[in-house]
């Protein structure tokens, strides 16, 4: 499976952050999210590019940390689980994602 990204990218809370397009190639529809951004951070480090910053911890579904905005909900559309247990089959071929963090809100 092939995935077009849109990852929100913000080098510090002082900069203007804004959303960068990625490619996601050659994903297995058993892979977790979370694995798909390992894979396409693997690729990034291989170019000499800065990895896609993310928050992970048990990757189990249990603590929370992983929380993040997909296609503009929590944790992926259709999904009231973790980020972590969010599978790529949950996604069409070709599909464009959008990856952002959550966002406080007063």
């Amino acid at each position: 499976m092939n995935f077009p990204l849109r990852i929100w990218r913000q080098k510090d809370r002082q900069s203007k952050g804004k959303l960068v397009e990625y490619k996601a190639t050659n994903i297995s529809p058993d892979t977790s999210f979370l694995e798909m951004l390992d894979i396409v951070n693997d690729e990034l480090t291989e170019r000499g590019e800065a990895p896609i910053a993310f928050d992970s911890d048990c990757r189990e579904g249990i603590c929370g940390t992983c929380a993040l905005t997909i296609n503009g909900q929590a944790h992926g559309p259709k999904h009231p689980a973790a980020a972590c247990q969010l599978y790529m089959r949950s996604f069409s071929d070709g599909e464009t994602i959008t990856i952002e963090p959550f966002r406080a809100k007063p």
